[in-house]
């Protein structure tokens, strides 16, 4: 899957789409995006981002990515 495509299966449910989408498209490839992902939930103490991240995380299981 492209990083757009992920963008946009994700947009409709975060809040900060532009954090998101800068995540995504900094990341080389899925698996640093998902250890990028673990790292930040864990760390994230602002609760919108956290969310954001949460959500980012589960739309990449869901999609089997």
């Amino acid at each position: 899957m492209e990083n757009r495509e992920l963008v946009m299966e994700t947009a409709p449910y975060v809040q900060n789409m532009e954090y998101i989408r800068e995540l995504i498209e900094e990341s080389e490839n899925i698996e640093e995006l998902k250890i990028k992902l673990t790292e930040l939930i864990y760390n994230e103490q602002n609760v919108g981002k956290k969310t954001d991240l949460k959500i980012l995380m589960e739309k990449i299981e869901e999609l089997g990515l």
